[in-house]
Formats: structure tokens, C-alpha cells, sequence
């Protein structure tokens, strides 16, 4: 039986990313960009101005001061999308709103709020350096530079940059196509109230929800009754997807004919079994170079497999660098048992307290209690030659949630504003 951590190398070892497809600015937030971008001009174009004032010559008013004013002549003025349509010459000034063009000649703007005077005259009334409030041009992405590259995730400053650029479309690899197939004769769905030994198939709604989570298009197909005909038909028609995760039926139980409807479409095994816990039944292969997931069926150990292996692959074959739950470092709350000689994922909760983060056991870890992954906030990775995590040991962590424990007050500095 291999470790976890051998698990998922052969997982991420065997799938990359998909196809790519092109697509309007405004589906692409949240996708992994599949092309380089390089700049086709200077951003901004021209030399602009930061600010509401004056195009001057600084070296005119090298001396001026309150009560020192310098007298310029205003002979122009210009907004942002006008053209300046005079040279400036010593003495004068142009007046320029924020974001139009700087009149040639001049080398600074001084913002109105150091001037005196609206007409045709206007008085300076502090010295400006050469350069001050003009943004030049080229100063945000000159042209031809490279400005993103694949691999990168989209998101809402990306979608400006692109749109500055002139790009209404762009190239995206091709989210994964996911087939779910549910097995077993207890299983009921949503909408149907289970009687006797029936259950509801929980687990296909909560792995549809982390396949969107991780970017990807789940399907879920009818559930597969404890038949090999029924299992075989289902499977089948899964394999048309990018990937395939199948739930229950891969343990070695009298109605578990999952492997033999995997061996039927040709399924190669990478493995069967990790040394975790919970999950361990976990089957991980390929059928015509497409991954296939045998999850296990308690919805827990379904969950924290999805989380662990699936969302991984979804996220590489999606385009994405960066694939693994984000890692956190947090202080045992109470003593944890966990497992020995195999590696436990212990649903925890998480509280900041200082500077430290505090993990308590969300409850009983059992593989069917799905409420306990539900309230858990991350999971603990138990070590692997221990029987247990005393309190106050230090412990890493794999976020569920990225915003456990983080501090989102909505204020910045200051918090003084609080509600009667």
C-alpha cells in the first residue's frame, strides 16, 4: 500500500492540462490563461496628467510661493480625449484635466489646489519639479513587453489589462468535463425520501459542488444499481468524459463489481489502497489515458479523497501551476488521536487567538459523518509514526476554507466606528 503522498505524485504524474479553447473577456474570470500576452503599444499612449491643474514650465516657477505668486498666461485649455493644439512658451500655461495630453513644451503639471485664479491668468503658488504629476508614457506596459504568461489565473484587475490591451477575446485551456457514477442499491436521490435501508446519494452532490469549486463541469449520471450489466453500462458511458469518479463499490465486498467493470473498458490500474485514513480503498487508473477515480462510498472518506487527489488533477488538467490546498500552520487545541503507520486527515475547526491558530477536532471522525467535514474549516495531517497529536503541538494544516482564521474586519486601521 503506497503512502498519500505517492499517491498524489502518480496522480499529478498522469494527467495535464486539456485542450484549449477562446473565449469572451467576460467568461474568462477564474480561468488559466493559455497564451502569452505582449503589449501592442505603450500604456498610456502619450504623457498625461495625474491630476486637475496646470501644464507649465517648471524652471517659470522655480521661485514662486504664497507670497511670491508667479503670473502665468492661460492659453489653452484641454481635457482628457482633446489633442493640446500650441506649443507652450515661457510665461504661459495650459489648462489640463486629468488624463489629457501635456502640452508640448511643458515638463510638470501643478495641481489646481496650488493655484489662485480662473481666467486668462492664473497664479502659481509653490514650485513644481520637472516631472511632477505627469504620468509618461509607457509608464504602465511599454509595447511588446510581456505582460502575462500561460498558466496564469484570471481575475478581475487581469480582465482591465486585457481590455486596455484590446483583447475582446482570449485563449483559455478547456475546463474538465467530469463524470460522477454513484453505486449501489441503497441509494436514493435528492428528491426521493429514503425509507427503510436507503440513503440518500449525498456524495454526488457534494462532489458536484468541489468539481465547480475547482473550475471544472460536472455531470451526474443515473445512479448505478449493484448489477455488473448496470455498473458496466454506466462506466461506459462515463469514459466519454475528460475524468471519471466513480463512488462505492471498490472495496472487496460480495456486490462490489466496480473493478470488474473497470478491468472490462480496459482500466490500467496505478494503484489501489493508500495508507490514509480516512479513504484508504482509493483506486486511481487510467482508461484510454483519461483519469479515473474509484472514490470510496462513505461520504467523508469520498470528500476528503475528492479534495486530496481529484481537485489536484481537476486544477492541472484546467491549466492551473499552483494545485494543492493551501497549508497553514496551526497549535493542537486538544490531544487528537490519530492513526499508526498511516496518515490521518483530521477534520478540524480552526480559531485565532494572537498571532497563533488554534485547530479542534470538528467531532467524531467517523467516515459517515459528513456534518463534521461540513463544519470543518481544514485538515490536520496527522504524522504517520505517532498515535497522537498532544495540545499545544504544532501541526500543519490544509485549508478547506481559505478564509479560516483570517482576519476580515471590514475596517483598515482605524475601528472606532461601531454600531449601537
Amino acid at each position: 500500500m503506497i503512502s498519500a503522498d505517492e499517491a498524489l505524485q502518480i496522480v499529478l504524474e498522469n494527467v495535464e492540462p486539456l485542450g484549449v479553447e477562446r473565449i469572451g473577456l467576460l467568461s474568462a474570470l477564474g480561468r488559466a490563461l493559455a497564451e502569452e500576452i505582449r503589449s501592442p503599444r505603450d500604456i498610456p499612449g502619450f504623457d498625461n496628467s495625474a491630476m486637475d491643474g496646470y501644464a507649465l514650465r517648471s524652471s517659470d516657477v522655480a521661485r514662486a510661493g504664497e507670497s511670491n505668486p508667479v503670473r502665468l498666461a492661460v492659453v489653452e485649455t484641454v481635457g482628457a480625449g482633446a489633442i493640446p493644439t500650441r506649443r507652450l512658451e515661457a510665461g504661459q500655461a495650459v489648462r489640463t484635466m486629468t488624463g489629457a495630453p501635456i502640452a508640448s513644451g511643458a515638463d510638470a503639471v501643478i495641481p489646481v489646489e496650488r493655484t489662485r485664479g480662473e481666467g486668462d491668468i492664473v497664479e502659481i503658488l509653490a514650485p513644481v519639479a520637472p516631472g511632477e504629476s505627469i504620468r509618461p508614457r509607457g509608464e504602465d506596459v511599454r509595447s511588446g513587453q510581456l505582460v502575462m504568461e500561460p498558466g496564469k489565473i484570471l481575475r478581475a484587475s487581469d480582465l482591465g489589462v486585457l481590455a486596455s490591451l484590446s483583447r475582446p477575446m482570449v485563449n483559455v485551456y478547456r475546463r474538465p468535463r467530469v463524470a460522477i457514477v454513484a453505486t449501489g442499491d441503497e441509494l436514493v436521490d435528492v428528491d426521493e425520501v429514503p425509507t427503510g435501508a436507503q440513503v440518500v446519494n449525498s456524495s454526488a452532490y457534494a462532489l458536484s459542488g468541489g468539481i465547480m469549486e475547482a473550475e471544472a463541469e460536472p455531470t451526474l449520471l443515473r445512479i448505478a444499481r449493484d448489477r455488473p450489466e448496470e455498473i458496466r453500462e454506466r462506466l461506459s458511458e462515463a469514459a466519454r468524459f475528460d475524468a471519471v469518479l466513480s463512488t462505492g463499490g471498490v472495496s472487496v465486498g460480495q456486490f462490489d463489481h466496480v473493478k470488474g467493470a473497470f478491468d472490462e473498458l480496459g482500466m490500467r490500474t496505478m494503484f489501489h489502497g493508500v495508507a490514509q485514513k480516512p479513504g484508504r480503498p482509493l483506486k486511481f487508473g487510467l482508461i484510454n489515458g483519461r483519469p479515473v477515480f474509484g472514490l470510496p462510498g462513505n461520504p467523508v472518506s469520498t470528500m476528503v479523497c475528492f479534495y486530496l487527489y481529484v481537485r489536484p488533477a481537476l486544477l492541472r488538467m484546467g491549466g492551473r501551476r499552483e494545485v494543492g490546498l493551501p497549508r497553514i500552520n496551526v497549535v493542537c487545541a486538544t490531544d487528537m488521536k490519530v492513526g499508526n503507520n498511516l496518515t490521518e486527515f483530521i477534520r478540524v475547526a480552526l480559531e485565532r487567538k494572537g498571532e497563533a491558530v488554534y485547530a479542534t477536532p470538528t467531532g467524531s471522525q467517523g467516515s459517515g459523518i459528513l456534518t463534521s467535514l461540513s463544519r470543518a474549516d481544514a485538515l490536520v495531517i496527522g504524522p504517520m509514526k505517532e498515535n497522537r497529536l498532544p495540545a499545544g503541538a504544532s501541526a500543519t494544516a490544509l485549508l478547506l476554507d481559505p478564509y479560516a482564521a483570517a482576519d476580515v474586519e471590514a475596517f483598515f486601521e482605524e475601528r472606532r466606528f461601531q454600531r449601537s
